[in-house]
């Protein structure tokens, strides 16, 4: 074991000051995933699928819109030369949120019962007030934590995704044992994201409070123009990234109901958990690197073709045997009652693959200014997700829609993978002077 770790280190990624903060940042992922993987064998003692399909619906609600908050513009913080640029596009992303989070807050203020009834489940209507609260902060996180990635505080973040996860897991546990069933999930989620995001921001301030006086509106304003192919073409297409991943659980509860959501969303939280974290370590840090070499040599093929291969080598094992364990595994680590949870994961084990191995990839279509691309892929993906769905639903079968889902990620991915890998390689010294232009 020790020695095909160290050919994985040596081979591919693990080099040099790339392989330094990528450790940094997966030691504190790894951690965080445990934590919150310990915690699950509890919480599905403690809370019943049901109170798992309203937390899940809580959790989609707040996803799709704090994906709208930013407007994207976090993705440019890291691309200015200068850093009163970059604090100004900060100062963007905050003023930004904030008007999101009040617009929402007024429509589910008004269209609250409507909303709960469309979703299928009445009880989430009490927490979609919440709802705004989670968007405003998600935004303020978000731009502080491409702040403080900009200048490399890899090990800070690493520490904030402890804490955040120790917060959310701990509070979820303490609560639920009270008795109080989905509050406890959906009050730990909330608290957990407001003590981060105050750490994150403390400790952007505490480093930076000087580029305050740097906050302009005109030099904001000039941010917008620049980069407003981030709104353009990267906000609609990762909004509908979002409205994928977040639509099943929307829908599965309109056709199938609150429990099979409950059952969707510890399959997302055991699988999506981990996948997210590490792979987001491996994406922080990637971009980083890719968009020094593209701006240097106009293409970012070499650290593209390691980071995949670090990617793959380290996800091939475990996922192959998820895949034929799944089902038995959930009904010893979670209980007899999550079976099905575990049916559902054996199934989606393809698409989380695909998905750890080429999500942190596809920052290369930003690099190379392709959010085009991007928008027309996110809408084919978003069609053959809510198509799946509806397939089940015909079928009235869930596990049908499972089957449909993970083939058309796992195709889809492969196409995002050929995609991505095409801008990397590059073009011409021109392309690379008007990208960075």
């Amino acid at each position: 074991m020790s020695k095909t770790i160290s050919y994985f280190k040596n081979r591919y990624i693990f080099k040099g000051s790339f392989a330094t903060n990528v450790l940094t940042l997966m030691t504190g992922t790894t951690i965080a995933q445990l934590i919150l993987l310990a915690a699950s064998p509890v919480l599905t003692r403690i809370y019943i699928p049901k109170d798992f399909g309203i937390y899940t619906l809580y959790i989609s609600m707040a996803s799709l819109i704090a994906i709208l908050s930013t407007g994207r513009y976090e993705l440019a913080v890291m691309l200015p030369d200068n850093d009163e640029d970059a604090i100004n596009i900060v100062g963007l992303i905050i003023m930004l949120s904030f008007l999101i989070s009040l617009v929402a807050l007024i429509i589910l203020w008004i269209f609250n019962v409507p909303i709960a009834k469309m979703l299928g489940i009445l009880e989430v209507s009490i927490w979609l007030y919440l709802v705004p609260l989670m968007v405003f902060l998600t935004g303020i996180y978000q731009a502080f934590y491409y702040w403080l990635n900009r200048k490399k505080q890899y090990k800070r973040l690493a520490e904030n995704k402890i804490i955040q996860a120790v917060l959310t897991a701990g509070i979820s546990v303490a609560m639920g044992a009270t008795g109080l069933g989905v509050t406890g999930l959906v009050v730990g989620a909330t608290l957990g994201q407001v003590i981060a995001t105050g750490i994150i921001g403390w400790q952007a301030w505490k480093e930076n409070k000087g580029m305050i006086a740097l906050l302009r509106y005109y030099k904001i304003k000039k941010q917008i123009g620049r980069y407003q192919r981030f709104p353009l073409y990267c906000l609609p297409a990762d909004f509908l990234n979002v409205a994928s991943n977040q639509a099943p659980a929307v829908l599965l509860s309109s056709f199938f109901g609150p429990i099979v959501t409950g059952f969707f969303g510890l399959t997302q939280r055991v699988l999506g958990t981990p996948v997210s974290l590490i792979s987001t370590s491996v994406f922080d840090v990637f971009k980083e690197r890719a968009s020094s070499d593209y701006r240097k040599d106009g293409n970012c093929r070499d650290i593209y073709i390691k980071t995949f291969k670090g990617l793959f080598l380290l996800s091939i094992i475990p996922f192959m045997i998820f895949f034929f364990t799944a089902p038995k595994l959930f009904s010893i680590i979670f209980g007899k009652n999550w079976i099905v949870a575990g049916e559902y994961a054996q199934i989606l084990s393809l698409m989380f693959f695909f998905r750890f191995t080429c999500s942190p990839l596809t920052y290369v279509l930003y690099i190379a200014q392709k959010q085009n691309y991007d928008l027309v892929w996110q809408i084919a993906l978003f069609i053959a997700i809510i198509s799946s769905i509806i397939t089940g639903a015909y079928w009235n079968s869930a596990k049908v829609s499972m089957i449909c889902l993970s083939l058309s990620y796992s195709i889809m991915y492969i196409i995002y993978f050929l995609l991505s890998y095409h801008f990397a390689k590059g073009n011409t010294i021109c392309q690379r002077r008007k990208v960075f232009s």
